[in-house]
């Protein structure tokens, strides 16, 4: 079975799998506890599901039924699976980056790996005196190293590009002021300010990011205020901050809605790298909840 869709029922215990030709099976878990996070694993007829108990288990979408799982002991507050590998990425409460690998071969088995991403290592790089202890989250291989290289990003706004092949930090965004070239957007959505404001981004709380540019150099990242930055993850940027990043606003207002879901699609009509970025949220307080591309 192609499995293209999924939905959580109401009941906290079953998953809804939708694919093609009005193809249609639920998934029932043992426990009756929400899931955080579903994700697929492309290509391999498996599907990973995450409880809001930390239970990590993985589904035969064929037999319909768990294949393995994993209790995890920590709140798992950021999850991802390398694309086309049983390779995953676990962010935890404590600021830890783990690895998991579930492996297929005769009878399958879902494995923590001894590999993590060493705090201390990221709190050098960003200047800290002290190991990293926010919560991840966000997690999102770069497609163009081939799993080797990570962005983590921490609940105060520090963004890491981490190289796994490397146990090295590549580039650090978000932990210092900045000047950010800033642009409201009206309903014409036109730019209508191009000048320079100052920005403080000790604090400023990430709530949802995604690669933004065809060869995954930047990374928009919407913020619980209503903010949203462009950051340039180039290689061989670390010169004037204030190339480093751009300021979106989709309203002017003080008070604004936090940026829920931030996605960017390539626009195939266009010859050049450009693509459309889809947001729900930053609208001012009050606002009906829309869609904004």
């Amino acid at each position: 079975m192609t499995a293209t869709g999924l939905s959580e029922t109401t009941d906290g215990r079953r998953i809804k799998v939708i694919g093609g030709d009005n193809i249609e099976a639920i998934l029932a878990s043992h426990k009756q506890s929400p899931f955080k996070n579903l994700e697929f694993m492309q290509n391999q007829g498996f599907l990973v599901s995450l409880s809001n108990e930390n239970e990590i288990q993985v589904w035969d979408l064929d037999l319909r039924q768990p294949a393995s799982s994993l209790q995890w002991e920590s709140n798992i507050t950021a999850f991802a699976i390398l694309h086309g590998t049983g390779y995953m990425y676990v962010g935890d409460e404590y600021g830890m980056v783990s690895v998991l690998n579930y492996y297929n071969a005769d009878q399958g088995k879902l494995l923590q790996l001894p590999y993590y991403v060493p705090t201390d290592a990221l709190a050098e790089a960003a200047g800290l005196s002290s190991p990293i202890d926010y919560p991840v989250v966000g997690i999102l291989s770069q497609p163009c190293s081939r799993g080797t290289r990570l962005l983590i990003a921490f609940s105060n706004g520090l963004l890491f590009l981490w190289d796994a092949s490397e146990d090295r930090v590549v580039l650090v965004r978000g932990n210092k002021d900045l000047p950010v070239e800033g642009k409201t957007v009206g309903d014409s959505l036109e730019a209508s300010n191009d000048e320079f404001s100052d920005l403080e981004l000790d604090g400023k709380e990430i709530s949802s990011l995604c690669w933004a540019s065809t060869d995954v150099s930047v990374l928009a990242v919407g913020y619980v205020d209503g903010d949203i930055l462009f950051w340039d993850f180039s290689d061989g940027q670390k010169g004037n901050p204030s190339n480093h990043v751009v300021k979106l606003q989709l309203s002017s207002a003080e008070k604004r809605l936090p940026v829920i879901v931030i996605h960017w699609c390539l626009d195939v009509s266009r010859k050049s790298s450009g693509g459309k970025l889809f947001i729900y949220g930053g609208d001012i307080i009050g606002s009906d909840e829309v869609l904004t591309i």
